[in-house]
């Protein structure tokens, strides 16, 4: 008898390697529900996001970043940007626009290439595409960090505005 309610038990192996196995495998089993893949752009994001950028790369200022964001699906653009950088009397604006490429509520990535609508500072501006990512934080703000080697890796946290 000992052995046939042993068999209507699962093993604590069994069910152990069971629940691990999504966190092992890389698959997309939520952490809780901010992490479940979304398809658009979640409400939370929607409107216009400012603040100072750094590079990472040199610690030094990146301009102030302007990112308004609008609903919109996956592959399609949902935020125009802008940062601008003064320095010894001189404004440098660069404009680009950002395709959803993937996201959760909490955090979106998007693809950044030039604005073909809004011409930039012409020679100071990165021209390549990049790939960026915006988290939004507990305190409300909007983290922000773009992997553009080019542009010193800038990032910072961006407070909703009131455009």
């Amino acid at each position: 008898k000992e052995n046939d309610s042993a068999a209507a038990r699962p093993s604590p192996t069994a069910t152990a390697t069971a629940s691990k196995e999504p966190d092992a495998t890389g698959s997309e089993a939520p952490t809780d529900a901010g992490e479940a893949p979304v398809d658009e752009v979640p409400k939370a994001f929607v409107g216009t996001w400012e603040g100072p950028l750094t590079e990472q790369t040199s610690g030094q200022p990146h301009g102030t970043l302007t990112a308004a964001f609008t609903e919109g699906r996956k592959g399609t653009q949902v935020v125009r940007m802008s940062t601008t950088i003064s320095q010894l009397g001189i404004t440098v604006t660069c404009n680009s626009v950002g395709t959803l490429t993937s996201g959760t509520a909490k955090e979106l990535k998007v693809r950044e290439r030039t604005d073909p609508d809004r011409p930039s500072t012409p020679g100071l501006c990165t021209t390549t595409e990049a790939d960026l990512v915006f988290r939004l934080a507990a305190d409300g703000t909007l983290g922000y960090r773009s992997k553009e080697r080019a542009a010193g890796l800038p990032y910072g946290d961006l407070t909703r505005s009131g455009r």
